[in-house]
């Protein structure tokens, strides 16, 4: 694999005692919208600790690699042309649980990035990555997943000369990220209240497989265009995984209470009204599908086997 600063070599014909550069790899200028989100900060550290030169699109600038950016509006490619100009990879990371006035995914997730993308072709853009999510073809009609979706098939609409990587997580654990600090909330509870027994199957992805993963793509020369699920070594339940990480935090075993369906059904019928709430109809419907798939794709991409939620709390 070529890596930032490195020449890559290949022999010449037999015979003749020599090799040939086919490149010098050198630091990128890479744009990532969505760089003040969970996903988008530890992409923004990791990539410039690998040597790039990374300029956030953000909605309030604070520094002089900040442009600013309106994703809820900026939905022509127009409005990206000039943002693109000097720029040799984009990486999108923007994203919302919950639809709403404030953050609608349907410009969100769909419209801005199919003129990001737009604009990425015209401007000849070489790599583009789109963080995406586990589960956007399952065929579950949710706001979350069509508008994901939509922005995949743009992307597989990109002329041939734009490459691009298209990562499915599911849920990414980072000691930092809302979702992770909840659980380790659950955790320490005592006793796990789980809905429905807690036998919804995830596959939890650590945070810094995910960055490390994109380095090595944006680095490899010869990447190819790919769709890849993003998941951790192992699938787990709900129930498993609070067991594991209470254990990580050196707990005694927890009381198990299961949370009848009607129970939780109206709990999310209730979050349906709250914006604020993680729980809704949409959020428990796509929990109830399960969100797994097979690790192989996600190691090679990473060229080793990602992490497992077992040892995720350090």
């Amino acid at each position: 694999m070529a890596g930032i600063g490195t020449v890559l070599l290949r022999p010449l014909p037999t015979g003749t005692g020599s090799i040939q550069i086919l490149e010098v790899t050198d630091g990128m200028r890479i744009l990532i919208c969505g760089a003040t989100g969970f996903v988008g900060r530890h992409l923004t550290a990791a990539l410039r600790q690998a040597g790039h030169e990374v300029i956030r699109a953000v909605r309030k600038p604070v520094d002089s690699q900040d442009i600013a950016a309106d994703f809820r509006n900026d939905i022509c490619k127009e409005h990206w042309l000039e943002r693109l100009k000097g720029i040799d990879a984009v990486i999108n990371a923007v994203g919302v649980l919950r639809d709403g006035r404030d953050n609608p995914m349907q410009k969100l997730h769909q419209e801005t990035p199919l003129a990001l993308f737009a604009a990425c072709a015209e401007a000849r853009i070489g790599r583009i990555v789109q963080i995406s999510a586990l589960g956007v073809d399952s065929g579950l009609d949710t706001a979350y997943f069509t508008s994901r979706l939509a922005a995949e098939h743009a992307l597989a609409r990109l002329p041939v000369t734009t490459r691009w990587l298209c990562l499915r997580p599911s849920v990414i654990y980072g000691a930092d990220g809302a979702s992770a600090r909840m659980f380790r909330l659950l955790a320490r509870l005592p006793i796990h209240g789980l809905p429905m027994g807690g036998v919804q199957t995830l596959q939890p992805v650590h945070i810094d497989d995910i960055c490390a993963a994109i380095a090595r793509w944006l680095s490899d020369p010869a990447a190819s265009s790919q769709l890849v699920a993003a998941v951790g070594a192992e699938a787990a339940t709900m129930r498993e995984m609070l067991d594991s990480y209470r254990e990580q935090l050196h707990r005694r075993p927890a009381w198990h209470v299961a949370i009848p369906a009607v129970l939780v059904r109206l709990a999310a019928k209730i979050g349906d009204r709250m914006p604020a709430s993680p729980l809704c109809s949409d959020t428990l419907a796509m929990l109830a599908a399960g969100s797994t798939a097979e690790p192989a794709a996600f190691a090679g991409l990473l060229g080793r086997s990602p992490r497992s939620y077992r040892g995720f709390i350090e």
